[in-house]
C-alpha cells in the first residue's frame, strides 16, 4: 500500500511540473496585443461591416481601435468617411491643428503606393502610415466609399473637400480650397491660414543686372547716354523687398566738359559713372507667376571727371550727388526659383560742378535683372499646396 502511495505522489509531482512547465511556455509564446496587430484586425473588422452597411458599429470599431493606438491617418481618414455617411460630419468638431497633417500624409501615402517598392516605404514608414499596408482593401475601401459618397448632392463645403482627397482627385481637392476669395470653413480657414504663412517667410535675392541710363537737360546733351551693368543682393519679406543694388556706367562723355581740379580749369571727356544704394520693391500685384511692383531707393550717385593715377601721384576728380529714385518693375518667374525682371525709374540727382561746365539734370534708368530668388523650403512648400 506504501509503495502504490508512493508512485502516486511521486506521478502528482510530477504532472504539477509538467503543466508549470507547459504553464510558463504558454505565457513565452502567447501573442500580447500591439497596434500593428490591432489595426489589421480593425481594417478587415471594417471591410465586412462596409459590405453590410453596418456604418454605425464601423464608427464603434474606430472608436476602440483608436483608444488603444490613438489618432492615425486611417483612423482619421475612417471617421471622417462614416460621419459623412450618417450625416453628423462638423469639420468644427475637428483637431484643427492636426487637418493640414492628415492631409499631407494621405497624399504621401498616395505618392508612396505608385512606386514600384512601395512595401519597402511601407515597412520604413509603417507607423506614421497607422499600420495599415499600402494598397491594402482598406484603402480601396475608403476610395470606393469616397467616389459613392460624392455622388451625393448634399455633401457639400469640407465634406466634399474630403471625399475629393479620399476619391484621389487631389487636383479637385485643392482646386476645392482654392475656389473661394474668402475662406468660410474650417478646412478652408486652414489651408488659407497656413497658404499666408508660408508666402510670407522670407526669400533670398541675388541678381545681376543690365541697362541703359537716359539723361535730361544739360546733363543729356554733355554726357550722353551710357550702358549701365551691375548686381544686387537682399531679401524680401512679406510683400517688400531689400536690395543692395551696385552699378557702373562705363563710357567717355558725348562733349568735352570743363572742372575745376588742382585749382584749374581743366577740359575732359572722361566718364566713369556708378552707384551704390539701397532699393525697396513693394509688391503690387502678385499671381505666382507675374508680379508688378512699385520700386524706389536712395542711393550715392556719382562720377569720375578726372582719372587718377597713383603712380604719378596723379589726384582724381569725382563728381557726386545723393540720388533718389523712383519707378516700377515687372517680374517673371519661372518654376526654377529665378526670375526675370524690368524696372523702369527716374531718378533725382544734383551734379554741383562749381566753377565749371553747367551739369544741371536728371536722368531715367531702364534695366534688365536676372536673378536667383526664393527660399528652398518655402518653394517646396508652395509646391505642396499645389501652389505653382
Amino acid at each position: 500500500m506504501r509503495k502504490y502511495f508512493l508512485t502516486l505522489l511521486i506521478s502528482l509531482a510530477l504532472l504539477g511540473q509538467a503543466n508549470a512547465q507547459t504553464d510558463i511556455d504558454h505565457k513565452l509564446l502567447q501573442d500580447i496585443p500591439n497596434c500593428e496587430n490591432v489595426a489589421y484586425n480593425s481594417g478587415q473588422i471594417i471591410n465586412d461591416l462596409y459590405t453590410k452597411q453596418g456604418y454605425d458599429s464601423i464608427s464603434h470599431v474606430v472608436n476602440r481601435w483608436e483608444e488603444f493606438c490613438g489618432e492615425s491617418e486611417p483612423i482619421f481618414r475612417i471617421k471622417v468617411l462614416s460621419q459623412i455617411q450618417l450625416g453628423i460630419f462638423s469639420s468644427q468638431e475637428l483637431d484643427q491643428e492636426e487637418l493640414m497633417s492628415h492631409v499631407f500624409t494621405y497624399i504621401d501615402r498616395q505618392e508612396f503606393a505608385k512606386a514600384k517598392n512601395y512595401h519597402q516605404y511601407y515597412e520604413y514608414y509603417k507607423v506614421a502610415l497607422g499600420f495599415i499596408p499600402l494598397k491594402s482593401d482598406f484603402d480601396l475601401l475608403t476610395t470606393a466609399w469616397a467616389e459613392n459618397l460624392l455622388q451625393n448632392k448634399e455633401v457639400t463645403g469640407d465634406a466634399r473637400a474630403f471625399c475629393l482627397l479620399y476619391a484621389n482627385n487631389t487636383e479637385g481637392f485643392w482646386q476645392h480650397l482654392q475656389q473661394k476669395q474668402e475662406a468660410t470653413t474650417p478646412l478652408e480657414q486652414v489651408y488659407s491660414a497656413e497658404t499666408a504663412k508660408i508666402k510670407n517667410m522670407i526669400d533670398g535675392n541675388f541678381g545681376v543686372l543690365s541697362g541703359i541710363y537716359l539723361p535730361t537737360g544739360d546733363l543729356a546733351s554733355v554726357i550722353g547716354p551710357k550702358a549701365l551693368i551691375g548686381m544686387q543682393f537682399g531679401f524680401k519679406m512679406k510683400k517688400i523687398q531689400y536690395d543692395l543694388t551696385i552699378a557702373i556706367r562705363p563710357g567717355k562723355a558725348k562733349e568735352m566738359y570743363e572742372v575745376i581740379h588742382d585749382d584749374q580749369l581743366k577740359s575732359t571727356d572722361h566718364y566713369l559713372g556708378g552707384l551704390v544704394g539701397l532699393d525697396l520693391s513693394y509688391e503690387l500685384h502678385n499671381n505666382l507667376k507675374r508680379e508688378l511692383d512699385l520700386v524706389g531707393g536712395i542711393a550715392f550717385d556719382g562720377f569720375d571727371a578726372i582719372e587718377g593715377d597713383v603712380d604719378n601721384d596723379i589726384k582724381g576728380k569725382s563728381i557726386n550727388a545723393l540720388n533718389l529714385n523712383i519707378g516700377l518693375g515687372y517680374r517673371f518667374y519661372s518654376k526654377s526659383m529665378n526670375y526675370l525682371g524690368v524696372q523702369a525709374k527716374y531718378n533725382i540727382v544734383n551734379y554741383k560742378n562749381t566753377g565749371g561746365t553747367n551739369l544741371a539734370g536728371n536722368y531715367f534708368s531702364v534695366m534688365v535683372t536676372y536673378n536667383l530668388f526664393g527660399n528652398i523650403r518655402k518653394h517646396r512648400a508652395l509646391n505642396r499646396m499645389n501652389l505653382k
